[in-house]
């Protein structure tokens, strides 16, 4: 699995452009981020401990974690749907849709 390659996106379009771009880079910088990388914040990120799984496993603890890590580090938005893309190579491309949390 690739977790350099993630894509985030927002599931509606509605809402100040900006304000999506800053979250979506936010989630981004989330995601590609292992725990433990981040000197001052070593909670930070996403727990990739589970690269070495089988592929099914891996892919529903995957897409638990980042729903875990989203929630804790941006509130604003909630994760909608975690889907994956494999390449001809044999890995995996992360696909995550946000949408704005419900207040």
């Amino acid at each position: 699995m690739d977790v350099a390659s993630i894509q985030v996106s927002f599931e509606y379009g509605t809402g100040d452009e900006a304000l999506e771009r800053e979250i979506a880079r936010n989630v981004q910088t989330i995601l590609q981020t292992p725990v433990g990388s981040c000197p001052l914040y070593r909670d930070f990120g996403l727990d990739v401990s589970m690269v070495d799984q089988p592929l099914d496993v891996v892919q529903n603890l995957y897409a638990v974690a980042v729903m875990e890590a989203v929630e804790k580090w941006e509130p604003r938005v909630q994760v909608q749907q975690v889907t994956f893309d494999p390449d001809p190579t044999g890995n995996l491309t992360a696909k995550v849709v946000i949408a704005y949390a419900q207040q």
